[in-house]
């Protein structure tokens, strides 16, 4: 028996450290994502715009930019490319034509509202400036299962990195269909506001039949 203990205890020691060691490499890598999650330096991000659109630097004076505060996981908040600016409406009014809530993005049409016109394309990963409007396939707002209300062409717009917890535009361009049926080109520059905090929504876009 004192031989059989002997053995036990010489086989517990390296099982025990062994078991240390991994612990205490997960504890590090643990320990270390988390500094880099607090430390990492803020995503760039935009103020939201005060007033309409504003022209971007370096585009072509039809390409304006909007950033619109949609930090708030209740409410959603309109946009109206007529207007360029933001509105306060209501979802089964047609004087919107893009809500956005956080990540989630709707059009002024389908499940959301049966009597507006929206629809979007995804034209897939190009610069805005090199877009044309599509002639068809505009997929009008759902319901999904899971997701709830939500448009087939719009939700993928951005990446999700799960390590960093960081979301980023796909630099899609989509073909938008507003309200009353006249088609924007749009894309997503930044999901963060200039503070670093997410949920300040930021694109730019160009109306073609604009004079």
């Amino acid at each position: 028996m004192t031989g059989l203990a002997g053995t036990r205890r010489c086989l517990v020691k390296p099982v025990a450290l062994g078991l240390g060691v991994l612990l205490l490499a997960v504890a590090l890598l643990i320990g270390g994502w988390l500094l880099y999650i607090l430390l990492r330096p803020a995503p760039p991000g935009f103020a939201p715009t005060s007033g309409q659109a504003l022209s971007v630097a370096g585009q072509p004076p039809s390409v304006v930019q909007y950033t619109i505060d949609a930090r708030s996981r209740k409410d959603w908040v309109y946009f109206s490319f007529a207007r360029g600016t933001a509105v306060s409406t209501s979802q089964d009014a047609l004087d919107w034509d893009l809500a956005l809530r956080r990540t989630n993005l709707l059009t002024n049409g389908g499940d959301t509202n049966p009597a507006g016109a929206g629809g979007a394309v995804d034209l897939g990963e190009m610069p805005l400036s090199e877009a044309i409007p599509a002639a068809d396939g505009y997929r009008a707002d759902a319901t999904d299962d899971e997701r709830g209300l939500e448009n087939p062409a719009l939700h993928n717009w951005y990446n999700y990195n799960w390590t960093s917890h960081t979301v980023t535009s796909k630099n899609h361009s989509y073909a938008m269909r507003t309200a009353t049926g006249e088609v924007v080109l749009l894309t997503f520059v930044s999901y963060y506001c200039d503070n670093g905090s997410p949920g300040c929504v930021t694109f730019q876009y160009v109306n073609p039949s604009a004079p």
